[in-house]
């Protein structure tokens, strides 16, 4: 085994989940899309940072403010290859077959994964570390997020006594169970009323039933973008909606804080929280 490691250090490789990662992988640095942006710039040293997304200092990029003056690259296979990255980072960035087509070239590639729970932020923020040669500052980052979650768990009320709340988008889609808002909603200590009549996935907002049984409190989210196009026929224009957010207590969550699954989205589980806080001192009062 030591002779194996020694080896590996000596041409300077180890082993990441499978893949060859040169040591110096952090070294020159790319990555493709504004969720991975968010690791590179969070983890990677500046100097290393070879170009980002165009996306990365967009609206809805949490960290758009510390991507400025980075280098962008169009997430296209010639532009990735002539950069000559030693790591490239991506979640969807360059389309389906980015992987493979990169991984004819050699390239190395660390890959943000998807998921639908919150414990998919510590294991990327784990691989991207590793990958970058900065797992002490993804550890940081991994313990400031669990002792944030921590607290707010020990200090829920019980199940019986939490607000009902909606989640609404400009498009006027709520969600269900199985999905990342709706785990951030649970962790803030509401109940998600699309998820408890059963409902799983997106789905359309239905007025009726929220005229039938109407939330103690509105979580909306992504209508602080610019770009943000509200259609014409989206219920999210419908007065009787617009009237329920104006008298009903509404929490506006910023874009950046859940346009990706990661750990920033404990902004807005505690914007959620001292929102529901507040109904229940109300309601108590």
């Amino acid at each position: 085994m030591y002779r194996l490691i020694a080896t590996a250090l000596k041409f300077g490789i180890v082993s990441l989940g499978g893949l060859a990662i040169p040591l110096n992988a952090q070294e020159r640095v790319v990555s493709l899309d504004y969720c991975a942006d968010q690791y590179v710039i969070a983890l990677a040293e500046r100097d290393n940072i070879v170009a980002v997304s165009p996306a990365a200092d967009s609206e809805y990029s949490y960290l758009a403010s510390r991507a400025s003056g980075l280098a962008q690259i169009r997430p296209s296979g010639e532009e990735v290859l002539f950069s000559q990255p030693d790591l490239v980072v991506r979640q969807w960035g360059g389309g389906f077959g980015a992987t493979a087509y990169l991984a004819r070239f050699s390239t190395n590639i660390a890959q943000v994964l998807f998921g639908a729970n919150l414990g998919i932020a510590a294991v990327n923020l784990d691989s991207i570390g590793v990958s970058l040669g900065e797992s002490e500052k993804a550890q940081k980052l991994i313990e400031e997020l669990e002792d944030r979650l921590t607290r707010i768990r020990a200090s829920l009320d019980p199940e019986s006594e939490r607000p009902r709340a909606i989640y609404v988008t400009p498009g006027g889609l709520t969600t269900g169970a199985n999905t990342f808002v709706h785990e951030v909603m649970i962790a803030a200590g509401v109940i998600n009323m699309a998820a408890d009549g059963g409902q799983r996935g997106w789905r359309e907002l239905n007025l009726e039933a929220i005229a039938l049984d109407p939330p103690d409190l509105v979580i909306a989210a992504f209508f602080d973008l610019r770009s943000a196009r509200v259609n014409y026929w989206s219920i999210a224009r419908h007065k009787f909606l617009r009237e329920v957010m104006e008298e009903t207590p509404t929490v506006v969550l910023p874009a950046a804080q859940l346009a990706c699954s990661a750990w920033f989205f404990m902004d807005a589980v505690e914007s959620i929280y001292e929102a529901a806080q507040k109904i229940r001192v109300k309601g108590r009062g």
